[in-house]
């Protein structure tokens, strides 16, 4: 159980002799009395985007880079199939990348490990994210220091993978009792300092209990959160200094009205600004809803929605080594249409995926 965990547990995955294989923002230097001042610096408020409308002048750079982009499917151990050949289907699939969970791996047993390892290196598919979304802005102090322990779980069972990342958000100041959508729920106070401190001094919580560990932690936008948008990501990396601090990018998190016909600045602002910390990538759409008189940001799924997707791929390809890009949040019969979106999209651009 996790409460059983000890020192020698974690010192020897740090050693690597349990584990079986390898493995935010205005950007603004402010002083503690100018941040407190100023606790919203880390919104992107439209003041900081573009006018609502598309820029019609623009052109967009589409020369492909040389770096494949792995597409991403999920895994879960089987009752029926051995690991082995579970990497395997994503592999047959032209899946070549996925996302584990913490429970089948954190206390798995060894030799399970190591076949789960070999099967990745024989398939060439890698463990790119080990979901571990809690709320480590949670009031309720002692919710708080369950979600961190949590987290430490989570980058406990990436380590013992191989996995480079566990995915996780800033989450909220608010408790409406649900916990999934705590992570996320909208509250004045989450672009107060206050969260600001308490997002910084969770994170060192986590990165303290799992000292030694290659595993780190990739920080996941939400719009309704202090971390959304790429200068938010920006200022949390640079305030942290620690490599274990990378960036899940999910460009459809950071849309709202004033960037929603801006996708390819937004795209092309989250690859200048966050570069080679961006560890992982999710994909879907953003689609507001018409006919409303209010304003719906809704994620869809890939293609039925305005992300430029041109930019998008073309932007992994130039990376120095190959991204997953996983397609989530979508119902389980669109999944198909969003891979052939994504590879017909690849294809229109030059830009290769992992098959």
């Amino acid at each position: 159980m996790y409460m059983s965990r000890t020192i020698s547990r974690r010192q020897a995955l740090a050693t690597g002799a349990v584990a079986t294989g390898a493995m935010i923002g205005s950007g603004c230097s402010q002083s503690n009395e100018q941040q407190t001042q100023t606790p919203s610096a880390t919104s992107q408020s439209p003041a900081n985007y573009w006018n609502p409308g598309p820029d019609k002048s623009l052109v967009k750079d589409l020369t492909p880079g040389s770096t494949p982009i792995r597409l991403g499917g999920y895994i879960r151990r089987s009752d029926s199939k051995s690991i082995t050949e579970v990497v395997k289907d994503l592999h047959d699939l032209g899946l070549r990348g996925a996302i584990a969970t913490a429970d089948d791996w954190h206390d798995a047993e060894d030799s399970v490990v190591r076949e789960f390892i070999e099967a990745q290196n024989k398939y060439d598919v890698v463990i790119f994210e080990v979901g571990g979304y809690r709320n480590i802005l949670h009031p309720d102090e002692a919710k708080r220091k369950e979600f961190i322990e949590r987290l430490a779980f989570s980058l406990e069972a990436a380590e013992r993978i191989g996995c480079q990342m566990v995915g996780t958000v800033s989450g909220s100041m608010s408790d409406i009792g649900v916990e999934y959508v705590d992570n996320y729920n909208v509250n004045p106070d989450n672009w107060t300092i206050e969260a600001w401190n308490r997002l910084t001094d969770s994170l060192k919580e986590v990165l303290r209990l799992t000292s030694g560990l290659k595993a780190g932690l990739g920080i996941e936008a939400q719009v309704t959160t202090n971390i959304d948008g790429p200068k938010a990501h920006r200022r949390l990396i640079d305030e942290m200094g620690d490599p274990r601090i990378s960036v899940n990018l999910d460009p459809t998190n950071m849309c709202h009205f004033y960037n929603y016909y801006h996708t390819t600045e937004l795209i092309n602002e989250c690859f200048d600004t966050l570069g080679e910390d961006i560890h992982g990538c999710h994909a879907k759409d953003t689609f507001i809803f018409p006919h409303q008189q209010t304003v719906h940001v809704q994620e869809v799924c890939p293609g039925r929605g305005v992300l430029d997707y041109e930019t998008y791929l073309v932007r992994l390809s130039r990376m120095k080594w190959s991204r997953t890009l996983l397609p989530e949040h979508i119902p389980a019969d669109q999944f198909d249409e969003a891979y052939a979106y994504l590879r017909k999209v690849a294809d229109r651009v030059g830009v290769t995926f992992l098959s």
